[in-house]
């Protein structure tokens, strides 16, 4: 298992340029700390302009596009946009995917919300025929045309970044993701027995369109907060989350509404049923560790744990303090946890 973050940035009480700040603060000691990657939301602008300003100050933490929705633009263009993040990050740079949150920024662009997952669809796999073509591309699909179209910007990995698709409610994403290989990018709400059905379905389609099956393509997220003991985690979080829980339901509800209490409403939603349900992995060291074991045999495991961030969670000093106690004591512990394994040992059986 490796480990990262998914950077989501809401911190409705800041400009958006000191918002961004934190979030690359964040990113810049996740870097230091030996975490793998970073996936940095498209919210109002393309992650790849915040991806750019984080790379000129880290050296090794892989920086991705958390996600682009694909409706937006011409294909074209992410795949060249692709190429020159890549470039900008010396070969760290991740493509992600996906269809985007509000029917009404399709309609801004002049586009019909109903063929949201079509363009998806055939917009990755233009992407891809574009990075891995010899010489020009034409195409004349349903949403876009081009004729004898080439990328001017090549990418530095070869033979091209790694793409990555959000999967958040159906199976389809999950699907086309086994069946173009594709990494799945989970957010931090989602159950654990619909993360587990991803898991299964994403193998199955692998091994329908050919690849070599692996669950380590799957990247789950939690709110991580590690402290000295128990109590110290629980209450360096209280404000925060208790903010955030009030802001969600107010403006983004979907990210709560799967944690309501059996028989209740989003309003008996407390920081308190969360942490003890093990919604939210907030603890010492130990309690941390296990919440993160649990996680990964109930869903059947997974390749990346990303750590929930872009937001005002306790305090800058403290999640960096938070990081560096997870990196330090629960890391080394279950880094060895290995989604695969059991399926290479029945193969050598």
């Amino acid at each position: 298992m490796e480990f990262g973050l998914f950077s989501n940035n809401r911190r409705p009480d800041r400009s958006l340029g000191e918002a961004w700040d934190r979030d690359i603060f964040e990113i810049v000691a996740a870097d230091k700390l030996g975490f793998q990657e970073a996936w940095i939301s498209e919210h109002q602008t393309p992650a790849e302009l915040i991806i750019s300003k984080a790379a000129a100050q880290t050296s090794r933490i892989r920086l991705g596009a958390g996600v682009r929705p694909l409706g937006y633009y011409h294909p074209l263009q992410i795949a060249l946009e692709a190429n020159a993040a890549d470039q900008i990050t010396h070969g760290r740079y991740m493509l992600g995917i996906g269809h985007g949150f509000h029917a009404r920024q399709m309609e801004w662009r002049g586009r019909d919300p109903a063929d949201t997952r079509a363009m998806v669809e055939a917009s990755a796999r233009l992407i891809l025929k574009l990075w891995n073509s010899d010489g020009p591309v034409d195409y004349d699909g349903p949403y876009w045309t081009g004729k004898q179209m080439i990328l001017q910007c090549p990418p530095v990995q070869k033979p091209h970044p790694p793409m990555a698709i959000a999967c958040i409610n159906t199976l389809g994403s999950v699907q086309l993701a086994g069946a173009l290989n594709l990494i799945v990018l989970t957010g931090d709400f989602i159950p654990l027995a619909r993360l587990k059905l991803f898991g299964d379905t994403l193998v199955a389609a692998q091994i329908a369109a050919g690849h070599n099956p692996s669950r380590k393509m799957i990247r789950s997220t939690r709110v991580i907060y590690v402290a000295e003991n128990d109590k110290q985690a629980r209450e360096d979080m209280r404000e925060s989350y208790e903010a955030t829980i009030k802001w969600e339901i107010e403006n983004t509800p979907h990210h709560q509404v799967e944690r309501i209490p059996p028989g209740g409403s989003l309003r008996d939603i407390t920081y308190d049923y969360l942490v003890d349900t093990g919604n939210l992995f907030i603890g010492g060291p130990e309690t941390v560790r296990k919440r993160v074991e649990h996680h990964f045999e109930a869903s059947g495991g997974f390749g990346v744990m990303n750590f929930h961030a872009g937001r005002d969670y306790a305090t800058p000093e403290k999640l960096a303090r938070s990081m560096k106690l997870f990196m330090d004591e629960v890391a080394p512990k279950i880094r060895h946890l290995d989604p695969d394994a059991g399926a290479a040992r029945a193969a050598a059986e």
